[in-house]
């Protein structure tokens, strides 16, 4: 009755959820023409990405691993913009139960700043904790 008793009055372990982000890459050319997001769960999907982006051998080898088990990786897109002075990146991630909350913040040139007059589609890879579900937030 004793063990019962102390087992039943034991208090539940609580579970700390990973906040932490890093930003592995961030560009503002060969990204896509339509703003949008891409969850990576694999290692497969991940060099797929890589390829795709045509980020050359020197610069992917300085963020090429990435572990899996513990980490996902999100790649936000701005879009294509008629000039430069556009960046997108995360500001920061939460927990909502089961859903993992990325804070995005884009940037724009200012009113009458200086720019260069190319097409850019601007885009950042970040590895963020491994996560279920993940919902995009401004």
């Amino acid at each position: 009755f004793f063990v019962l008793l102390v087992v039943a009055c034991s208090t539940p372990k609580s579970t700390v959820l990973k906040t932490s982000f890093h930003t592995l890459f961030k560009s503002t050319t060969n990204g896509v023409e339509v703003p949008g997001s891409l969850h990576i769960t694999n290692n497969e999907d991940f060099m797929q990405l890589i390829e795709t982006l045509n980020i050359d051998a020197t610069e992917f080898n300085s963020f090429a691993t990435v572990d899996f088990k513990e980490n996902d990786v999100v790649v936000l897109y701005q879009g294509q913009k008629k000039s430069g002075g556009f960046a997108i990146e995360i500001t920061s991630v939460s927990w909502d139960d089961e859903v993992l909350l990325i804070k995005k913040l884009e940037k724009s040139p200012g009113k009458g700043e200086m720019v260069t007059l190319a097409l850019t589609a601007p885009y950042c890879i970040v590895q963020i904790p491994k996560a279920p579900k993940i919902k995009i937030i401004e």
